[in-house]
Protein backbone atom coordinates (compact mmCIF):
# COMPACT_ATOMS: atom_id res chain seq x y z
CA UNK A 1 0.00 0.00 0.00
CA UNK A 2 1.54 3.27 -1.05
CA UNK A 3 1.36 6.54 0.78
CA UNK A 4 -0.76 7.91 -2.09
CA UNK A 5 -3.56 5.50 -1.16
CA UNK A 6 -3.57 6.81 2.40
CA UNK A 7 -3.89 10.44 1.29
CA UNK A 8 -6.60 10.01 -1.34
CA UNK A 9 -9.88 11.64 -0.33
CA UNK A 10 -12.52 9.19 0.80
CA UNK A 11 -16.16 9.71 -0.21
CA UNK A 12 -18.39 11.08 2.52
CA UNK A 13 -20.15 8.34 4.51
CA UNK A 14 -23.12 9.22 6.66
CA UNK A 15 -22.75 7.99 10.26
CA UNK A 16 -26.37 6.76 10.16
CA UNK A 17 -25.83 4.40 7.18
CA UNK A 18 -26.77 1.30 9.21
CA UNK A 19 -30.41 2.36 9.44
CA UNK A 20 -30.64 4.61 6.37
CA UNK A 21 -29.73 1.89 3.86
CA UNK A 22 -32.52 -0.52 4.89
CA UNK A 23 -34.95 2.39 4.97
CA UNK A 24 -34.10 3.12 1.32
CA UNK A 25 -35.91 -0.03 0.24
CA UNK A 26 -38.93 0.30 2.56
CA UNK A 27 -41.47 1.34 -0.09
CA UNK A 28 -42.19 5.08 -0.06
CA UNK A 29 -40.08 5.60 3.09
CA UNK A 30 -37.06 5.83 0.76
CA UNK A 31 -37.82 9.53 0.60
CA UNK A 32 -36.49 9.95 4.17
CA UNK A 33 -32.86 8.99 3.41
CA UNK A 34 -33.06 11.06 0.24
CA UNK A 35 -33.98 14.13 2.28
CA UNK A 36 -31.62 13.47 5.21
CA UNK A 37 -28.41 12.72 3.32
CA UNK A 38 -27.28 15.44 1.01
CA UNK A 39 -23.59 14.46 0.85
CA UNK A 40 -23.62 10.64 0.96
CA UNK A 41 -23.90 9.72 -2.72
CA UNK A 42 -24.20 5.99 -2.04
CA UNK A 43 -27.18 6.34 0.32
CA UNK A 44 -28.84 8.72 -2.13
CA UNK A 45 -28.37 6.20 -4.98
CA UNK A 46 -29.93 3.42 -2.89
CA UNK A 47 -32.84 5.71 -1.94
CA UNK A 48 -33.51 6.48 -5.60
CA UNK A 49 -33.19 2.79 -6.50
CA UNK A 50 -35.64 1.80 -3.75
CA UNK A 51 -38.14 4.43 -4.84
CA UNK A 52 -37.85 3.33 -8.48
CA UNK A 53 -38.46 -0.27 -7.39
CA UNK A 54 -41.55 0.79 -5.43
CA UNK A 55 -42.83 2.80 -8.41
CA UNK A 56 -42.45 -0.31 -10.58
CA UNK A 57 -44.63 -2.21 -8.09
CA UNK A 58 -47.19 0.60 -8.12
CA UNK A 59 -47.21 0.58 -11.93
CA UNK A 60 -47.84 -3.18 -11.95
CA UNK A 61 -50.74 -2.61 -9.55
CA UNK A 62 -52.25 0.11 -11.72
CA UNK A 63 -52.02 -2.02 -14.86
CA UNK A 64 -53.52 -5.04 -13.08
CA UNK A 65 -56.36 -2.87 -11.74
CA UNK A 66 -57.12 -1.43 -15.17
CA UNK A 67 -57.15 -4.89 -16.72
CA UNK A 68 -59.53 -6.05 -13.99
CA UNK A 69 -61.85 -3.11 -14.58
CA UNK A 70 -61.80 -3.08 -18.38
CA UNK A 71 -62.00 -6.85 -18.84
CA UNK A 72 -64.22 -8.23 -16.06
CA UNK A 73 -63.56 -11.83 -17.04
CA UNK A 74 -59.88 -11.23 -16.15
CA UNK A 75 -60.55 -9.62 -12.77
CA UNK A 76 -58.85 -12.53 -11.00
CA UNK A 77 -55.63 -11.41 -12.73
CA UNK A 78 -55.38 -8.54 -10.25
CA UNK A 79 -55.03 -10.79 -7.21
CA UNK A 80 -52.54 -13.10 -8.89
CA UNK A 81 -50.49 -10.24 -10.36
CA UNK A 82 -50.31 -8.35 -7.08
CA UNK A 83 -49.41 -11.46 -5.10
CA UNK A 84 -46.54 -12.25 -7.47
CA UNK A 85 -45.43 -8.61 -7.74
CA UNK A 86 -45.55 -8.16 -3.95
CA UNK A 87 -43.52 -11.30 -3.35
CA UNK A 88 -40.95 -10.28 -5.96
CA UNK A 89 -40.76 -6.79 -4.44
CA UNK A 90 -40.04 -8.15 -0.96
CA UNK A 91 -37.39 -10.58 -2.23
CA UNK A 92 -35.63 -7.97 -4.36
CA UNK A 93 -35.79 -5.35 -1.60
CA UNK A 94 -34.28 -7.75 0.95
CA UNK A 95 -31.50 -8.71 -1.45
CA UNK A 96 -30.85 -5.03 -2.19
CA UNK A 97 -30.64 -4.20 1.54
CA UNK A 98 -28.15 -7.02 2.18
CA UNK A 99 -25.98 -5.91 -0.74
CA UNK A 100 -26.23 -2.25 0.33
CA UNK A 101 -25.08 -3.07 3.86
CA UNK A 102 -22.05 -4.84 2.33
CA UNK A 103 -21.20 -1.76 0.26
CA UNK A 104 -22.49 -3.11 -3.05
CA UNK A 105 -25.24 -2.08 -5.45
CA UNK A 106 -27.96 -4.38 -6.74
CA UNK A 107 -28.59 -3.45 -10.36
CA UNK A 108 -32.22 -4.24 -11.14
CA UNK A 109 -32.80 -4.46 -14.91
CA UNK A 110 -35.23 -1.80 -16.10
CA UNK A 111 -35.31 -0.07 -12.70
CA UNK A 112 -31.79 0.87 -11.58
CA UNK A 113 -31.08 2.91 -14.67
CA UNK A 114 -33.54 5.50 -13.37
CA UNK A 115 -31.64 5.73 -10.09
CA UNK A 116 -28.41 6.33 -12.00
CA UNK A 117 -29.98 8.89 -14.39
CA UNK A 118 -31.49 10.87 -11.53
CA UNK A 119 -28.00 11.19 -10.05
CA UNK A 120 -26.85 13.60 -12.75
Amino acid sequence: MSSEDDLSPQPYRSPARAWLLPLCYAAFLGVIPLLLTKRDAEVRWHARNGLALFLALAAAGIVATLVGILVPSLSCVYAVTMAIAGLLYVMIALLAVVKALHGERLIIPGVSRYASHAER
